[in-house]
């Protein structure tokens, strides 16, 4: 596409530097984020211990773990780049909302009940547990590593997307979000970490729906934006083709979503804190339910604004015609040039897009600081007691803040080289999703191995590696197909100096046409290696990539050990998942799981140790009783059973 000689598209008009009230607004999220840490961390019980800094004395609500949990999944990143999928591929990937369904079962039932009755304080711990202090060692690496990137290049993206739209310094902008952030974690430890949690997705929700409302009045109405959208196949909700390299199909969407979010929730630090933070195992479950709703109606919400962006450039697509220079400033843009006559509007998007940064990060540094204390200080000082522990977490959760804020700086320069959203997609798949499945053949499968388990998160890492870098390396030398769905400059405000028009005024009709982006529906039928054919596999399914492979080369290198050393170890239940417990034993029976699985009830872990009690009575956690369930008649149940112990 080339314009007439002479002609240019105007850029100028269509963004606007923010009103003293927007950055009142702005100011404001900080100030009261600041103030709820400053509360837990010098008014509340201070958090002298460890356990009250990273566990918030496992005595919190429902509530406020829901909106953190909710909120952790609506970073910055979401917000503004949710809406992009569907501004280029159209409604498909609205599907991937189903995925919080099977995604939040499996939690429910298969995964945190054993974090629960295990009590873990670090994720890893379990590592240790069910395999040795080397796969817990590799795993917590795994996780600071993913930790330390993901927080600089969440807070920088949007950061960047607000300075180029609205005028906001970028460095300014992270700066604030590291400072605050350092500030309510280091002193309020995860209480805190969880109340502005609540604040900040209570104000990212309104965000959303205020800016729902106002932009489906802008554009002229909901049939107006739907048709729009139906005009270029982008209502299209069952996309049904098997093809892993189409960016979103149904499957995609729903199985590879699945597999895409079950790495954040069932195998990061995060995430399992907030699991034990409530007092119940009931109460957990309540939680994944009702944080289940939240994230379905956080994807709808972020795939309508996608269409009403669309709706509204549907002439002029602003990333082509230079108006903005990413893709990730398209929300910022359709806000602050077709709703700038809404009051504050502007300042609660950056109001909220910050939330989501400061949830991110405040997240990230809690859960470093636990990995950082739990599963490396203890080992050097095991003679420290709570409180010099707790005054050690609050100072790495300083410590790691003001490196991540340095290493924004560094994202920066290698986002001139590099895409980094491709390359965050790496660090996801090839080091959470080798933990996921880690984690999953410790839970489900009594006959894997330490052995295995290493070598199949290394042939796991490997190959999501090799996918996830052959996909960053295909798309610079632009290899990768284009599967963008019609797109035009047809009704670009242009200008030749002493006349603006749309830029069809200055072409002859019959040559509107070279104002239409590239037709890219055809893009299967061109020619790709195969190399770049396995590179195209939807970012999607990498995160599955990594996980799937771990099970696979685990079970079959465990299987291998068993096979050359004619030995196998015992696994305690309490390690394992209760429903495979009952699968096992329906399918290869009593006698032969009695040699993989310990049931002695005397044997303890973590807090049990030091409580010499049971945990979580009123959800369920009494394993022993919940093995009464099994196919296995209760007259089997003998003084020399190894079920008589429940």
């Amino acid at each position: 596409m080339s314009l007439p000689e002479g002609v240019e598209i105007l850029t100028d008009g269509f963004t606007d530097s923010l009103a003293w009230e927007e950055y009142l607004v702005f100011g404001a999220v900080l100030i009261a984020s600041l103030g709820i840490g400053v509360f837990y961390g010098c008014f509340g019980n201070k958090n002298k211990t460890n356990e009250e800094f990273l566990m918030a004395g496992r005595s919190m609500g429902i509530l406020p773990v829901t909106l953190s949990l909710v909120c952790s999944f609506v970073s910055a990143v979401t917000l503004l780049g949710n809406p992009v999928e569907v501004y280029y591929y159209g409604q498909q990937y609205t599907i991937i909302a189903l995925a919080f369904i099977p995604m939040t079962a499996a939690l429910a039932y298969l995964y945190v009940p054993v974090y629960f009755d295990l009590q873990l304080t670090s994720a890893y711990e379990y590592m240790q547990w069910r395999y040795s202090r080397g796969v817990r060692t590799m795993c917590s690496i795994f996780a600071i590593i993913h930790l330390m990137f993901y927080m600089p290049i969440t807070v920088l993206g949007p950061a960047l997307a607000i300075d180029q739209v609205a005028g906001f310094d970028y460095r300014i902008s992270a700066a604030s979000i590291f400072i605050v952030c350092i500030a309510y974690s280091s002193l309020g430890g995860l209480k805190a970490v969880l109340w502005t949690d609540a604040l900040q997705a209570v104000v990212m929700m309104g965000a959303l729906f205020s800016l729902a409302i106002c932009g489906v009045i802008e554009v002229g109405g909901f049939g107006v934006a739907w048709e729009r959208s139906a005009d270029t196949e982008r209502t299209k909700f069952f996309n049904m083709d098997p093809d892993p390299r189409t960016r979103h199909t149904f499957w995609t969407a729903s199985i590879g979503g699945t597999l895409l979010w079950l790495p954040l929730f069932a195998a990061t630090q995060a995430q399992i804190q907030r699991y034990n933070s409530v007092p119940t195992l009931r109460q957990s479950r309540q939680c994944l339910v009702f944080n289940m709703v939240g994230m379905i109606l956080v994807i709808f919400l972020c795939s309508f604004l996608g269409m009403l962006v669309y709706a509204q450039y549907v002439d002029c697509d602003p990333v082509k015609a230079e108006i903005v220079t990413s893709a990730d400033q398209l929300l910022p843009l359709f806000v602050m040039d077709a709703l700038r006559d809404y009051p504050v509007l502007p300042g609660l998007l950056i109001a909220g897009i910050t939330c989501g940064s400061l949830s991110t990060v405040s997240s990230a540094l809690n859960s470093l600081t636990a990995l950082l204390t739990e599963d490396f200080l203890k080992q050097y000082r095991p003679d420290w007691d709570e409180i010099k522990l707790g005054y050690a977490s609050k100072a790495f959760s300083t410590a790691t803040g003001i490196l991540a804020f340095g290493l924004v700086f560094i994202v920066k320069i290698v986002n001139e080289t590099i895409q980094i959203s491709p390359f965050s997609t790496l660090i996801h798949g090839a080091l959470l999703g080798p933990i996921l499945g880690a984690f999953s053949l410790g839970m489900f499968l009594p006959w894997t191995n330490t052995i295995g388990i290493l070598l199949g998160m290394a042939c796991s890492i490997a190959l999501s590696g090799f996918v996830g870098l052959g996909n960053i390396f295909a798309g610079r030398e632009d290899l990768l197909p284009n599967m963008r769905l019609d797109l035009t400059l047809r009704g670009c405000p242009c200008t030749n100096g002493t006349k603006v028009d749309v830029c069809t005024g200055f072409y002859d009709p019959s040559e509107w046409w070279k104002l239409d982006l590239a037709d890219n529906s055809n893009w299967k039928d061109n020619d790709y290696s195969f190399w770049v054919k396995v590179w195209s596999t939807s970012y999607i399914w990498l995160p599955g990539i990594g996980g799937l492979a771990t099970l696979l080369f685990g079970t079959i290198f465990s299987f291998i050990v068993i096979a050359a050393t004619k030995s196998t170890t015992k696994v305690h239940a309490k390690l394992l998942s209760k429903p495979f417990i009952r699968l096992w034993n329906r399918i290869l029976g009593e006698e032969r799981m009695n040699e993989w699985i310990d049931y002695d009830e005397k044997v303890l872990f973590g807090k049990e140790k030091t409580q010499n009690a049971t945990v979580d009575t009123d959800g369920g956690a009494e394993w022993a009783k919940d093995l009464e369930m099994t196919s296995i008649p209760k007259a089997k149940f003998t003084p020399d059973s190894p079920y008589a112990h429940g």
